[in-house]
């Protein structure tokens, strides 16, 4: 990561790089404006330059990671798929990223309290737009007769059940896992409760 940091041009891009090292390693509570600004290479006065305090470094560095896995995760081919390969692209693209970002995923998807209430309500915000995403794929495999009609907000229940708790299992245990075995493994659940 230091070798990334050290060829970005863009100060405000090599902050946030320096900022995922810092607060991945250290936590939001022990982290250090002095050492986020040492890491990025430039001096402490810069750095607020770009950002006023540390939580507004943090918000924003978690907005930046969150659109990054969302990226990952809704290529525009995906809508060419069938249901089925669609969640085992989701799901797979989830503990992909999960798995090359550990550090990241953890701050992301578990160190919640440490946001505050507007990055909070801007996180609930994202999953509602996940569900949307989840309904407008359950409802064109209805039409084309993919699965039985189901309730598309149970599905993205179960969905994110699922992803949620072996996500835990292989953060905070350090459980390895497949990305593509276990997406296989999660889809042929879903799929065997809901196809037609």
């Amino acid at each position: 990561m230091k070798d990334i940091i050290e060829k970005t041009e863009n100060k405000r891009e090599r902050i946030l790089l320096a900022a995922v090292e810092v607060f991945t390693c250290r936590g939001y509570n022990s982290a250090r404006m002095e050492e986020i600004a040492e890491t990025a290479g430039i001096g402490k006065g810069t750095l607020y330059e770009y950002f006023d305090s540390k939580v507004q470094l943090f918000n924003e560095m978690i907005i930046r990671s969150w659109e990054e896995y969302t990226n990952s995760l809704t290529a525009d081919s995906i809508h060419e798929l069938t249901f089925e390969e669609t969640i085992r692209e989701i799901v797979k693209g989830h503990f992909t990223f999960s798995k090359e970002n550990k550090k990241l995923a953890r701050i992301l998807f578990w160190d919640t309290e440490i946001m505050d209430e507007e990055l909070k309500e801007w996180m609930y915000g994202r999953r509602k737009e996940q569900e949307k995403l989840i309904k407008q794929l359950v409802d064109k495999a209805v039409a084309a007769g993919e699965i039985k009609p189901v309730d598309n907000k149970l599905v993205f229940i179960i969905l994110a059940g699922l992803i949620g708790s072996i996500w835990a299992i292989n953060i905070l245990e350090n459980w390895e896992i497949n990305p593509e075995e276990l997406a296989g493994q999660l889809t042929d659940a879903v799929m065997n409760g809901i196809r037609r």
